[in-house]
């Protein structure tokens, strides 16, 4: 990891040296319209938020940004380009990722509407018009490479990507045509993956020209015997640069208000304020710099307000640009579904004002986005939960609720009194066994058996097997007939990373296992292993099979009867949550675990 960043600083300062911006160059490039950014959301920005942008949007800012993708993303966009000025952009593409690879199309088309034709000799037009067109196709790739997680910073994603993209002017019976390639790499890391560090090269690629028909003009020559011929003459034309930029950014987001969780233990909140800042070197121009927030709620409504400043900018005789630095924009999200799991359409605005010494009347950009497919299911949970509330805690919230209110339902708040008590002394049980596991296999005399029914009105909770290790999460299932008991904690059996080792700290829940076969002879486990979709499957496989085997092994050195325990191995085969984010890839490594009584 600290290889991974000190090669990206190094890269990033590289590029910057190279790129740095440079006025003095300022009108020596062409095909300026790379730089035009036809989206509206991130216009509302001022394009400052090359390290947070996601979907299709990103094929404009920085590529790395369409690996964050969800599902299908297509949008279309109008801009009316400084109003005013009679020139209109229209945006628009498609964006799609299966697995951990995303591809997008884009494509931009300028509208100049009918210019008049001027000459030297008829510089008031000679009644006939020409209509410029200036159109640029872009193919984008990009993927996620997931860095692993820690208890301080959580997970670390980085992603990068690459983009191809034709660029096409054509101005009467003149054109230009040329390449370009942008490149960018985006990092997140934090609890919440609310920390988002972005660096882009972009308009790197091949020079242009104009050549054509109107280059051409008629002319006339004179031979040596006073001859004189009808010629064709053809204007000379350079050649000229794409505008190369590098944009290096920050966004921090904060989080705040009630929980929602969109994927196992994986959680947002009902409001979001996201801080950006981002510097840019134009290689033939003024660098320009700036900040931005956007203020968010439920991912729902969003407004954002930036600012981008560059030398000059507030003198009119020293400004490069028609703007005065300061951008807006909000955002209506429209989910299909009310838990957010399907299909969404989002309405966009951008909003870039104009210097007051021009003419113009700003620039303004709208969108239509839909989202196929969505995100995962969410799901409202209390301010301070990081887990799924336990049946103890639903149990108490009841009684509470009951309390206040002042209500009596079928279980009077005495009984609801009475029922948490012993419940109360139930966990205490629990934690005591928790000691008692955590010592090598011995055997057990006695074992708390014990079942706490609270029921109120048609609420049931059921608090049962208290032996269990880890607050007696198991579930009585039938497989194939048989009553099978089903240990939902499975995620206390760990194994270090890519490897079938079994790490020292579950050894403890190991032996709690053997402990309850030792006393049930009767009983026998299956141990079914699954991991994530990363890699090839064959080595998932083995994997696979190998972690369970190993188990089986442990239980054997502790006197279990081989024939006592089946090992099953399904790879990933068998995911029991999507594969889309880390937090679900996490919870599909797991070795599930069951006991056939």
């Amino acid at each position: 990891m600290k290889k991974i960043l000190v090669l990206g600083a190094a890269l990033t300062m590289a590029l910057q040296t190279s790129y740095a911006g440079n006025p003095d160059r300022k009108g020596e490039a062409g095909a300026l319209e790379l730089n035009i950014n036809g989206y509206a959301r991130s216009a509302g920005f001022w394009d400052l938020n090359v390290a947070g942008v996601q979907g299709l949007e990103a094929e404009r800012l920085n590529p790395a940004g369409i690996a964050y993708t969800q599902n299908t993303e297509v949008a279309a966009n109008y801009t009316s380009w400084l109003t005013g000025s009679g020139v209109n952009i229209v945006q628009g593409g498609f964006s799609t990722r299966f697995k951990s690879n995303a591809f997008a199309l884009d494509v931009q088309s300028l509208n100049f509407g009918s210019i008049d034709r001027t000459t030297t000799a008829a510089p008031g037009g000679d009644g006939s018009v020409f209509k410029p067109t200036f159109l640029n196709i872009g193919v984008s790739y990009a993927k996620n490479f997931s860095l692993g997680s820690n208890k301080v910073m959580g997970d670390n994603l980085i992603t990068g990507g690459i983009s191809l993209r034709l660029v096409s002017e054509i101005v009467g019976n003149v054109t230009a045509t040329g390449f370009a390639f942008d490149a960018g790499l985006q990092y997140t890391t934090g609890k919440k993956e609310n920390v988002h560090f972005g660096v882009s090269l972009r308009n790197v690629g091949t020079t242009m020209k104009f050549t054509g028909d109107d280059l051409s003009y008629p002319g006339t020559e004179t031979a040596f015997d006073g001859t004189v011929y009808q010629t064709t003459q053809n204007r000379r034309t350079n050649t000229f640069e794409l505008p190369t930029q590098l944009n290096m950014g920050i966004s921090y987001d904060l989080w705040l208000g009630r929980k929602v969780e969109f994927s196992p233990k994986k959680y947002t909140q009902f409001y979001r304020v996201t801080f950006l800042g981002q510097y840019t070197a134009n290689a033939f121009g003024n660098d320009n710099w700036g900040l931005g927030t956007e203020f968010a709620v439920r991912e729902l409504f969003m407004i954002r307000a930036a600012y981008r400043f560059e030398n000059g900018i507030f003198t009119g005789a020293s400004s490069t640009t028609a703007y005065n630095g300061f951008a807006a924009g909000m955002t209506v999200n429209i989910p299909f579904k009310k838990d957010r799991s399907g299909p969404s359409l989002a309405l966009d605005y951008g909003f870039r004002m104009t210097s007051p010494t021009n003419s113009f009347a700003h620039t303004h950009t709208v969108g239509l986005r839909v989202n196929v497919g969505g995100s995962d299911k969410t799901k409202i949970v209390s301010d301070k939960a990081d887990v799924t509330p336990s049946a103890y805690d639903e149990a108490k919230q009841a009684a509470s609720e009951t309390k206040r209110k002042g209500k009596k339902g079928k279980a009077t708040v005495e009984e609801m009194e009475e029922k948490e008590a012993t419940i109360d002394s139930l966990t205490k049980a629990n934690q005591a066994l928790k000691v008692q596991a955590a010592t090598p296999v011995i055997k057990i005399d006695t074992v708390i058996k014990k079942e706490v029914i609270v029921k109120r009105d048609t609420i049931i909770i059921s608090l049962e097997k208290t032996d269990y290790v880890g607050g007696g999460n198991i579930d009585t299932v039938t497989k194939a007939g048989k009553q099978v008991l089903q240990f939902n904690d499975y995620e206390v059996l760990q194994y270090e990373t890519g490897s079938a080792q079994i790490q020292a700290k579950s050894y403890s829940y190991l032996n709690y296992l053997i402990n309850i076969m030792k006393k049930n002879p009767g009983y026998k486990a299956v141990f079914e292993g699954h991991t994530d979709n990363v890699g090839d499957e064959d080595a998932n496989q083995k994997l696979s099979q190998d972690r369970v085997d190993a188990v089986k092994t442990y239980f054997v050195s502790k006197g279990i009867s081989a024939d006592r325990v089946t090992t099953k191995a399904f790879g990933s085969k068998k995911p029991k949550y999507k594969n889309d984010s880390a937090a679900g890839r996490a919870k599909n490594r797991r070795v599930e675990i069951f006991m056939e009584m």
